[in-house]
């Protein structure tokens, strides 16, 4: 089948919509289909020095990427569109699946079979977005709306916009990992070594991590990922000798500084606010990259108890705990100390994964959620 995949990510960047947008381009060809990824060219706000984009975000060239017109002055979005819709008028299409609500319009103007999925409740969001929905999902086209959490799910069904069947949960997923013993030489001396990775904006968890690493002198606390700005904020507030910075990882090294590790952490305040944006809590619905990977790198994982975060995460293959538990996140990590309880919580997480979290089964379960 030959899949034109739609986003508005800016590709090569950091941003978290970007590698789910590349995992997922790589899953539906790693599932036998022809797949093309459009994306907006923007010359001036690529990640700097990244001369394959393939292995920047550590997927397999097997798909297809073609950058649009989208000049940086007023109607870019216009000039976007219009590219769309000529680049879907000129090739073949057997469905359009996207995060870009814009061009996954154009796809139903054009009569051509389309999924749309969001990881936010657009009704949340601006008069001409609910616009654009509203059509979507009313077009004859329109074959499936896919969400990353019950939580979202739950949100739309009150709002009373589609029905149950139209609507189609699939967790964020991650690849499955080929080699688990590569690893990275870690700062600090070799003490049990607890992780965090990911973004450090506000509500991410880095509050528990500052709580803490000085009542955990033992352990040696290694955070991965952020940007100079963050980072300079919370090395300053944390300037304990057991943690331990090391900056923005590409995502072909991300799984050498996790197979490091002993014990990860999730700590998911209930408020976070998107990456540069500081009014949309996504803390009730998000379904966060890195608990994925975690899993399917077989690790300790301890996470807030948040209701979004358990529809993935159990009593079996993590320690839940309250998110500003401060004395239960330092109990769950003793517990940890022990090696053979480590490596009960990380395969039962990996084997949960294997059965239903990897990129690959995502896609497959999608298309056939259509069927």
């Amino acid at each position: 089948m030959k899949i034109i995949y739609i986003s508005n990510s800016i590709i090569p960047s950091r941003a978290a919509n970007s590698i789910h947008v590349m995992k997922m381009c790589q899953a539906y060809a790693n599932n036998g289909h022809d797949v093309t990824l459009l994306a907006p060219d923007l010359n001036e706000k690529y990640e700097n020095d990244v001369s394959d984009i393939y292995k920047f975000y550590n997927v397999k060239n097997n798909f297809k990427i073609v950058k649009l017109s989208a000049p940086n002055i007023k109607g870019r979005t216009l000039f976007y569109c219009l590219s769309i819709l000529k680049y879907l008028l000129f090739n073949k299409v057997d469905l359009v699946y996207g995060r870009y609500i814009l061009g996954c319009y154009v796809a139903t103007l054009l009569g051509l079979k389309t999924i749309f999925e969001s990881h936010t409740p657009i009704f949340e969001e601006n008069k001409l977005s609910k616009w654009f929905f509203n059509k979507i999902i009313k077009s004859k086209n329109f074959k499936k709306f896919v969400v990353i959490s019950e939580a979202l799910k739950e949100k739309y069904l009150e709002k009373g916009y589609l029905d149950k069947d139209k609507i189609y949960v699939a967790h964020d997923g991650a690849d499955e990992v080929v080699d688990f013993d590569t690893k990275i030489e870690l700062l600090g001396k070799k003490e049990i070594n607890v992780a965090y990775i990911g973004h450090l904006y506000k509500g991410k968890g880095m509050e528990v991590i500052e709580q803490i690493a000085p009542k955990l002198p033992d352990f040696r606390f290694h955070i991965v990922g952020g940007t100079l700005k963050d980072i300079e904020y919370w090395s300053e507030k944390m300037n304990f000798k057991n943690v331990f910075f090391y900056g923005f990882v590409r995502q072909d090294l991300v799984q050498k500084y996790i197979n490091s590790m002993d014990i990860c952490l999730l700590p998911n305040q209930n408020i976070i606010f998107t990456h540069g944006d500081s009014k949309q809590n996504i803390s009730e619905y998000t379904s966060p990259l890195k608990m994925f990977e975690y899993m399917a790198s077989k690790k300790a994982i301890i996470a807030s108890d948040l209701p979004v975060l358990k529809e993935v995460l159990t009593p079996k293959n993590a320690y839940l705990v309250g998110y500003n538990d401060y004395d239960n996140w330092i109990d769950a990590i003793h517990v940890l100390e022990n090696e053979n309880i480590r490596k009960e919580k990380g395969m039962q997480a990996y084997q949960d994964f294997k059965v239903n979290y990897s990129w690959k089964q995502r896609a497959k379960n999608i298309l056939k959620a259509i069927e």
